[in-house]
This record gives C-alpha cells, structure tokens and sequence, in this order.
C-alpha cells in the first residue's frame, strides 16, 4: 500500500525535481510556498489572512510561465530492489490518473532520479542463519501540466488548486497485497510556476544586456577616451524569478570588464 508521509529525507529530495535536467537553477522559494503568505499559521483562526509578499525581483525580461509542476518522491524497503521498482513504478502511474482527474487530463509525468541502497541492519539474527539484505528503492521526479498561452489569472489558479488537492490526498497508490506488504512513502512539494524553456529566451536577453552596456559605456566615457568590452566570461545559465502566476522573470548574469581599450601596437 502507499501512504502520505513527508519524511525530511523525502522533502530533502524535492529541492530540483521540477528544474530542467544538467541545469541547476539557483536557490529560490516557491511561488506558492508558505513561506510567501508570510508565516504558516497565516490562515488560522483567528487572525486573518496576510498580505502575500512577492518580492521585486523581476529579471530582465518579463515572461508568461506556461508549466506548472509539483515535485514528488516515492520510498520504499523490502528485499528485492527489481520488485521495489516495478512497486514504484505502478504507483507513478497511479499518480498520473489522481494527478490528471485533476487537472482535466493534462498531467504528465517527468522521473528523473533513481536511488537503490542497501537498508540498515536492525534486527539480530542466529549466527547459524544468513543475514537477509533488505534495500530501499526511491524514485523522484515531478508532475507536470502546461499552461497554456491564453489562460488567465483564474484558469491558472484553478489548475494550481487541483495540483494542491491531488497531493493532498491521503488514499493508497497501490492496493494492498496484504499484511506484512511493503509500504511506500511519498511526498510532494509545493506547486511551482516556471518557464519550459528559458533558453529559446537567450538571444533577447544577450542583446539586452548589450544594449544595456553600450549605454552605461556611452555615459562614463570622456569624449577623448572611449569604452570599450575588453573581456567577457561564458555566459551562465538563465535564471528564472517567479513573480505571479502569470510572469515569470528571466534574466542571464553576464560577466564582462568595460575599460579603456589598451592602445593598438
């Protein structure tokens, strides 16, 4: 069977699952986390709600996000890893169906990680028996539902409360095959809001920031010494700031030394 547990060592896990594979994305709280409503106890009785607080990070170009995602990871232990897979595996897509009642049949599912380690060892057995490994399988990867160019404010928010219902549920993933069965253990993050791919946003931003330079260039020079780019670092990887569920901020740190250019020889 699977139950709801968001074990620290799970929810330690969902820190990249929704970002896209060999490109770490920096640090940053979720657009619909807790902590952006200000403390957790912000709905409770009987103080009101707060006044949500979303920072002015906005990047240097302004975008409409079309994915939202929900991160999650899926545990558990017995003695044959093969058999903890399959297990995982029908309970991935199980939370396909939960998660795509939803969300109106849009979910999709993205795996990234796999991890099989050997359990520790609790239990004392005779010295005349042989000791029995037990492993625990965990599998991580995210939900995924697009967002679509023309959907506003509401369509978004509704898509986002599903995601929210559907982790919430606390029904097992994969029927019980009896007592004694191994159980999984699974957690979910909160919903974020992001851009598929900020790459195709590159160009723009590279010819932002030029734009940008020759202007800071053109007001600190003297009129007798121009200047110039002497030298730029490879540019990093696009960032992504949430701002709404309708913005998203990019913006492309560039490294380069504006200077004098040194006299030709």
């Amino acid at each position: 069977m699977a139950k709801l547990q968001p074990l620290p060592l799970l929810l330690g896990l969902l820190a990249t699952a929704c970002g896209s594979a060999g490109v770490p994305e920096p640090s940053a709280p979720s657009l619909l986390s807790s902590a952006s409503y200000g403390s957790a106890s912000s709905f409770s009785a009987p103080s009101g709600p707060s006044i949500p607080s979303h920072g002015d990070a906005r990047g240097a170009l302004v975008v409409r996000p079309d994915l939202a995602c929900v991160p999650f990871v899926l545990r558990v232990e017995l003695g044959d890893p093969k058999a903890g897979l399959d297990l995982l595996e029908k309970a991935t897509l199980a939370l396909k169906e939960r998660f795509g009642a939803a969300t109106g049949g849009a979910a999709t599912i993205a795996m990234l990680g796999a991890n099989t380690t050997a359990a520790a060892e609790y239990s004392k057995v005779k010295d005349d028996e042989p000791r029995k490994t037990r492993f625990v399988v965990t599998v991580d990867g995210a939900v995924e539902v697009p967002l679509a160019a023309e959907a506003g404010y509401w369509a978004r928010a509704k898509i986002v409360a599903g995601l929210v219902e559907a982790s919430k549920k606390h029904d097992a993933l994969v029927p019980s095959s009896g007592e004694g069965a191994p159980e999984i253990e699974t957690a979910f993050g909160s919903p974020e809001i992001k851009l598929r791919d900020p790459e195709s946003f590159r160009p723009e931003l590279v010819k932002r920031w030029v734009e940008r330079a020759r202007a800071f260039a053109r007001v600190a020079e003297s009129q007798t010494v121009p200047l110039h780019l002497i030298s730029c670092e490879p540019p990093s990887a696009i960032t992504q700031t949430p701002i709404s569920l309708e913005q998203v901020g990019l913006a492309l740190p560039v490294s380069c030394r504006i200077d004098v250019a040194p006299p030709a020889r």
